[in-house]
């Protein structure tokens, strides 16, 4: 039975639909309703909004933009549309974007964020399944023609075939991905990927297709050209051993030669009937960027490093004509009459004739340009620092531009002979294909902004996210506040925070008459501003002002009182926080501090020394050093205490474990195995524990006794391992965690994914991280409670499951999240 727009706008139909017919019977369905609706019908819902033609459009769009996570998640289409229709043009959504004249949320029958909030509150009458509801809005426009093609990894060219129906893009996808797979053919019309062509194991940087669109050539980092067959992604021909990267590449207008330059200043030109090599053209004195055939064949152009464009006689190998640039060469085109070349220049596009090869014009635009194009023979595409646009020769007015947020790293772009579409390169792997006639949706600024380090404490009050250009803070209640410049002056280094979520710290360097001295900044979280520095003059042999990468540690004491850190090689120092007050200054040998704790009770302070191995305990109280031994120090610190008895295990690179009771001073050494023991973990009451070695095997013992309970050999290497229960969890390099039997060490579970075995034994809710949509669990869960659509890099899972996180699949890209169980609340 066909659905209506009636029908189509019920949760409760979306849900039937898609798990009945799935992604591709759901698209169909708005398809059909979309051709059958009149453009002036409206519907008013009971107790729901008026919806009209336009809101099955948006639904199709995100639908679309979910598309490939709901394929495997069929459950999660409430949660994909109400966070896409939730931030659409609901009025708060405004302050989020940038544009230019009206937004959505301008428009007078602005009702999709009432749509979602109607789902809503009839999901949750009815309890509801959990689900992950997004506190900002999401990358991707609901409206418009723009289509993300996403790749693996950073994508550095694209080019359209000569009938402007398919793209071909250039992609680095590195070793932990799916490497060798980075030339790829998609649809314009569909933004479907049409073929894969596996080969190149480093990125590709220039990309061209044959002029009857049969084959395609390709370029990379490996010093190398491979030509392809399009049709069938054969590997038609491998020119290997360039002089240096390959930067660009071209056919001649018959499809009968490939040109290659490289960054050993060369162009080579071969045939492509026999695959050999017809001659070397040689004169540039620096790096070659760009190649281009004139549309006769005749002569080739070049652009280089060495501030010049060059024509070459094809057919000899003569260099005709040398023009200077102002700058570096990267592009270079003929116009398709072949009557003029352009090149971007210091500050404008150089442009000459043909005839004469002399230049004869620059051509001012709005920015500086890494990439030009002929469309037509009156006009240019042009790529810019922060925009895209369109310049006709003759004036040099701008026809068309299209601003972008600039993320700092090299883009390319293309230009579709039919002058129709656009592509555009991104180092997210997210390639924006889209019309040059249609309307610009309004610009995310969290584009713009995006998170280098997140910081906070598990199920904490609050979490920092730091930027480049300044810092968020977001609360448990998803609330995000933007402190004044002023009030941060950490940069990126790393901040801990107290127990209390009161105060956190970090390092700072401050100058001063006798020179750069390096301090601990205390900064108040609830007013948002910096309280008291903590420093001192360095002791003396132990000053480390010069030593600008040293990682300054710091910790504060469980109840929050005290804060033990470092500024200088080997000496640790306690302060207390309510005054200032240095307590004490602990020294240890003369290297870098890597690591320093309190012990759960607070009565100790550990701290590791890198460089020597050594693992150091001192009393709170009197500063009195309690131990002194060898530990494993890296790539991790083999180090672990219970959390209700005053017993700390050390790990150390011979294979043993050390297990110290600080108030008896009693001490046992055990010979776990021949091989480093790289991670360890005490139980809660100290009786067992367990340990991990460079063997791939995991072991319990009893901490009393030192007798073994058994042994498991890994699969992989373990680095990680906590206990709960009956369970013993671990996470090893293979990328996932593992869920054994604490009794008998008997495997239980597998996950694919990355989980710290911590959080996973003590936190309400925690998380699997890997190139997959993420999935939250709660505590001791193996079962997830909701997924997410996107994969992330980092998370901080706050209290009441508030989720602070960096984007993996959108670099660097602001998530705040938030977990919402059957109930409707978190």
């Amino acid at each position: 039975m066909p659905q209506n727009l009636a029908s189509l706008t019920e949760l409760s139909t979306l849900e039937a639909l898609i798990d009945a017919e799935g992604v591709d019977g759901l698209l169909a369905a708005l398809d059909d309703a979309l051709a059958r609706t009149p453009a002036d019908t409206r519907v008013l819902h009971e107790d729901g909004p008026t919806v009209g033609p336009r809101t099955l459009g948006v639904l199709r769009k995100a639908v679309t933009l979910d598309a490939d996570f709901l394929r495997e998640h069929p459950e999660a289409i409430f949660q994909c549309l109400y966070n896409r229709l939730r931030w659409y043009d609901a009025p708060d959504a405004a302050r989020h974007f940038s544009v230019t004249g009206q937004g959505p949320w301008d428009d007078p029958e602005a009702h999709l964020h009432q749509l979602a909030a109607w789902w809503r509150r009839q999901r949750e009458s009815s309890g509801g399944a959990p689900w992950v509801e997004s506190l900002l809005p999401l990358r991707g426009a609901l409206e418009g023609a723009d289509v993300y093609l996403w790749h693996e990894s950073q994508v550095l060219c694209a080019a359209f075939d000569a009938t402007g129906t398919r793209l071909a893009t250039g992609s680095y996808s590195d070793g932990s991905r799916a490497d060798g797979n980075n030339v790829h053919v998609w649809d314009v019309a569909t933004g479907k990927q049409l073929r894969v062509m596996e080969g190149h194991e480093m990125e590709v940087r220039g990309i061209s297709w044959s002029p009857d669109g049969k084959q395609l050539a390709s370029g990379s980092r490996a010093h190398e050209a491979r030509v392809w067959d399009v049709e069938t992604g054969e590997h038609l021909h491998l020119f290997r051993r360039q002089e240096g990267q390959v930067t660009s590449v071209a056919f001649s207008p018959d499809g009968t030669l490939l040109a290659v330059a490289n960054l050993g200043w060369l162009i080579h030109l071969y045939d492509l009937n026999t695959g050999e090599k017809v001659r070397t053209l040689k004169g540039h004195q620096q790096s070659v960027l760009s190649v281009a055939f004139h549309p006769s064949g005749r002569w080739l152009v070049s652009g280089a490093s060495d501030d010049t464009v060059r024509v070459w006689e094809v057919a000899t190998g003569e260099q005709v004509a040398r023009l200077d640039a102002q700058r570096s060469v990267s592009t270079v085109a003929f116009s398709p009459d072949g009557e003029w070349l352009a090149w971007a220049d210091l500050d404008d596009v150089g442009v000459a004739e043909t005839k004469t090869w002399q230049r004869v014009r620059g051509i001012q635009g709005g920015s500086r340009y890494s990439h030009v194009q002929w469309l037509g023979t009156s006009r240019l595409g042009l790529l810019g620092y922060d925009r895209l646009e369109v310049l006709d020769v003759k004036d040099g007015a701008s026809v068309w531009s299209r601003h972008y947020s600039s993320d700092g790293h090299e883009r390319g772009a293309a230009f579709s002979p039919d002058l129709k579409h656009f592509a555009l390169t991104a180092v997210d792997g997210g390639v924006l294909l889209s019309q040059l006639d249609a309307p610009t949706p309004p610009r995310l600024l969290s584009e713009q902004h995006r998170v280098k380090h997140l910081w906070g404490r598990a199920e904490g009050a609050l979490a920092v996210a730091m930027r480049m250009d300044g810092m968020l803070v977001i609360d448990a209640q998803g609330h995000v506040r933007e402190p004044p410049p002023e009030a941060n002056a950490s940069n990126l280094h790393a901040w801990r925070f107290s127990g209390n979520d009161a105060l956190a710290a970090y390092p700072v360097t401050s100058y001063l008459e006798d020179g750069w001295r390096r301090g601990i900044q205390l900064f108040d979280l609830t007013r948002l501003a910096p309280t008291m520095e903590l420093t001192g003059k360095p002791l003396e042999g132990r000053d480390a002002s010069r030593k600008m990468t040293m990682k300054q540690v710091m910790t504060f004491s469980p109840d929050t009182t005290l804060l033990a850190g470092t500024f200088e090689l080997g000496v640790v120092r306690v302060w207390r926080v309510a005054d200032g007050q240095l307590l004490h200054t602990l020294k240890g040998p003369e290297a870098p501090v890597t690591m320093v704790e309190f012990t759960p009770d607070g009565a100790y302070v550990v701290s590791g020394h890198e460089e020597p191995s050594r693992l150091q305990v001192h009393d709170v109280k009197t500063g009195r050093l309690v131990l002194d031994t060898q530990a494993l120090m890296k790539p991790a610190v083999a180090y672990t205490a219970a959390a209700r008895v005053p017993r700390i295990a050390v790990g150390r690179a011979s294979g043993e474990l050390e297990l110290f009771d600080l108030t008896a001073g009693f001490r046992r050494v055990l010979q776990v195995s021949e091989e480093p023991v790289i991670a360890a973990r005490l139980s809660e009451d100290g009786l067992r524990v367990a340990v991990c070695t460079l063997d791939d095997r995991v072991r319990l013992y009893e901490a009393d006794t030192g007798r073994l309970m058994y042994e498991v050999q890994h699969p992989a290497l373990p680095f990680l391992v906590a206990m709960e229960g009956d369970v013993l969890v671990t996470r090893s390099d293979d990328q996932k965690t593992r869920f054994f039997d604490l009794a008998t060490g008997a495997p239980r579970e597998v996950l694919n994914g990355n989980a710290e075995p911590d959080e996973v034994t003590r936190r309400a809710y925690w998380e699997v991280l890997s190139d997959e949509p993420v999935a939250f669990h709660r505590r001791m869960d193996t079962t997830p409670l909701a997924r997410f659509h996107d994969s992330l890099e980092e998370t901080i899972i706050l209290r009441d499951g508030l989720v602070v996180a960096r984007g993996l699949t959108v670099p660097d890209f602001l998530y705040v999240l938030k977990l919402h169980d059957a109930s409707g609340g978190a």
